[in-house]
């Protein structure tokens, strides 16, 4: 798949979804961990932190507040339980 497409995809599932929702934080970070097996992007390295920015950055525009997320170093936390 292409990167810049499935990386679309997970801008719009979180501007589509509320991240209150257990199961939605669930659905976010399966995805994020199909989209770095995909595009092998390792946690921790530039590459890998630079699209978790961005999608970080997608998620503050929603205004959609959760407590497990309290800050970046929180949504980094929970996004790579998978790949680690």
């Amino acid at each position: 798949m292409d990167k810049i497409a499935e990386f679309d995809f997970l801008s719009d599932f979180v501007a589509e979804n509320c991240f209150d929702v257990e199961v939605c934080r669930d659905q976010l970070r399966v995805l994020w961990t199909a989209f770095c097996l995909h595009h092998g992007l390792i946690v921790d390295t530039h590459n890998y932190d630079l699209h978790l920015l961005k999608l970080w950055q997608e998620i503050q525009k929603t205004g959609d507040g959760t407590s497990e997320w309290a800050d970046l170093d929180g949504f980094e936390n929970f996004m790579c339980a998978y790949l680690v």
